[in-house]
C-alpha cells in the first residue's frame, strides 16, 4: 500500500511552519499516562485573549512566510538567467562542503580532546553523559574554525543526494555521514534533524506529488527512533534512570518534550505578555511550569524578552524576507542555490520553540550556502569558453613553435 503526499505544498517555509505548530498544540495535549516526561506538570489554561494573542503570533508568521514567497515567485518571473550557476550535482560545490566541514569538525574533535582525553570522552558516552563533550567545546568558546563543523550539514545532504540518484555509495559519501554522526554525537540533534529534512527537500525537488510505500515509512520511523533514543541515551541515560524510565519511554518522552513543551510556555507567556516584555530575563518561570533544563522553550517568549513588543514586527520581516529567499533561490532550478533553501525550510520549522534565524548555526549556512556557489560562479565567468580556447590556442601553437636554428 503506497501513501500519495503532496509534497510540493509542504516542501515550503509557511506550510512546514504550521506543521510543525500543529505537532507542538499535538504534542502539549498528548497524555503522560502517568509515567512519560513532557517538560511541564502543570499545563497552561488557554482562555480567550490567551488563545488569540497567541493564535495572532502564529497566524504573522505564516502570512508573512506566504507574503514573501508570493513576491519572490514574483521577482523570479522577471529575473535573468544565469545559466553558469554550479548544479546541485556539482563535483565543486560537493568538495567544497566536504573539505570545509572537515576541517571544522577535526578543528572541533582537536578542541575537545585538547581537554578532555579520548578515553574519558568515550566513558563520558557510555555512562549517558555526552552533554560534557558538548560543555567542554564551549568552554571559552569563539566563532571561527569551529563553525565550520556545520557545513557537515551540507556535505551529509549532498552525499545522501548523490547516492540515492547514483544507487551506489562512495567512500566520501561514507566519510561525510561519519563526520555527520560524530558532530551529532558531540554537538546537536538538531543537525540530524535539519539533514533529514533538507536531504527531502532535494530529493523532492519539482515534484509534486510522492507515493511512499507504508512499510518503507514505518521501517525509516523505526530506523529514526532507535538512532535518536541511542543519542538520548548518550546524554541523558543517568536522568531517566533516575525516573525509572526504559529506553523507549525516554525517547518517547523526550520527543514529546521537545515538541510539546514550548506550546506550553509560549500559552502561559501569553497572557503575561507585559510582565515578561517588562522584566528580567527568564522571567517566565516563576509563572510558568517548565523544567529548568529546558532551555529552547519557544520564540515567542525568547523574542519579547529581547525585544519587548518590536519582536512582533521582527518576525514579520523576517519572516517575509526568509519566505522572499526561499521561493526566489529555489527559482534558479535544480542548482546548489537549493542548500541554502532547504536551510530556510528547517529554520521555519522551528520557529515554535526558536528563532533559528538569529543563531549562528543559521547565520553560516545562509551565507556559505550562497557565498560557495556564488564563488564557484564567479571563477567561472573569469574563466569563459573563449577564454579557454584562445589558451589552448596558445599553448597549441607554443608546442609546434619550430626552434630557432643555431
Amino acid at each position: 500500500m503506497k501513501l500519495t503526499i503532496p509534497i510540493a505544498r509542504i516542501a515550503r517555509p509557511s506550510a512546514i511552519a504550521l506543521l510543525a505548530v500543529t505537532l507542538s498544540f499535538c504534542a502539549w495535549l498528548y497524555p503522560d499516562y502517568g509515567v512519560l516526561r513532557k517538560g511541564f506538570t502543570i499545563a497552561e489554561q488557554p482562555g480567550l485573549v490567551t488563545s488569540f494573542i497567541l493564535f495572532s503570533w502564529y497566524l504573522l508568521i505564516f502570512t508573512s512566510l506566504v507574503i514573501g514567497q508570493k513576491l519572490g515567485t514574483a521577482f523570479s518571473a522577471k529575473r535573468r538567467t544565469v545559466p553558469n550557476i554550479p548544479p546541485l550535482d556539482s563535483p565543486l560545490v560537493y568538495w567544497s562542503f566536504t573539505v570545509l566541514g572537515t576541517i571544522g569538525a577535526i578543528g572541533t574533535f582537536l578542541r575537545i580532546f585538547q581537554t578532555l582525553p579520548l578515553l574519558q570522552a568515550a566513558l563520558y558516552i557510555y555512562l549517558g553523559q555526552g552533554n560534557r563533550l558538548k560543555n567542554t567545546l564551549y568552554e571559552g568558546y569563539s566563532a571561527g574554525i569551529f563553525s565550520l563543523r556545520y557545513l557537515v550539514l551540507y556535505s551529509a545532504c549532498l552525499a545522501i543526494y548523490r547516492t540515492v540518484k547514483r544507487r551506489r555509495i562512495s567512500f566520501s559519501a561514507i566519510l561525510n555521514l561519519l563526520l555527520l554522526g560524530a558532530t551529532v554525537l558531540i554537538s546537536s540533534r538538531l543537525i540530524l534533524i535539519a539533514t533529514i529534512v533538507i536531504s527531502i527537500f532535494l530529493l523532492t525537488y519539482g515534484k509534486r506529488n510522492i507515493q511512499l510505500s507504508l512499510v518503507k515509512m514505518s521501517v525509516f520511523a523505526v530506523l529514526l527512533f532507535v538512532v535518536l533514543s541511542f543519542l538520548n541515551s548518550s546524554r541523558n541515560r543517568n536522568f531517566y534512570s533516575q525516573r525509572n524510565l526504559s529506553t523507549s519511554e525516554a525517547s518517547i518522552s523526550e520527543i514529546i518534550t521537545y515538541l510539546g513543551s514550548p506550546f506550553n510556555v509560549a500559552l502561559g507567556a501569553a497572557s503575561r505578555t507585559s510582565e515578561i516584555t517588562a522584566g528580567p530575563p527568564d522571567l517566565y518561570r516563576q509563572y510558568i511550569d517548565v523544567e529548568g533544563s529546558l532551555t529552547t522553550n519557544s520564540a515567542f517568549v525568547e523574542l519579547h524578552e529581547r525585544m519587548g513588543y518590536l519582536a512582533w514586527p521582527y518576525i514579520g520581516f523576517m519572516c517575509c524576507f526568509m519566505g522572499f529567499m526561499f521561493t526566489w533561490l529555489s527559482s534558479f532550478g535544480r542548482t546548489s542555490l537549493l542548500l541554502p533553501c532547504g536551510a530556510i525550510l528547517y529554520a521555519s520549522a522551528e520557529l515554535w520553540r526558536l528563532d533559528l534565524f538569529r543563531q549562528g548555526i543559521f547565520v553560516v549556512w545562509f551565507v556559505t550556502g550562497i557565498g560557495v556557489p556564488a564563488i564557484l560562479l564567479a571563477f567561472s565567468k573569469r574563466r569563459s569558453p573563449r577564454t579557454l580556447r584562445v589558451q589552448r590556442i596558445r599553448r597549441f601553437n607554443n608546442a609546434n613553435r619550430p626552434e630557432p636554428q643555431t
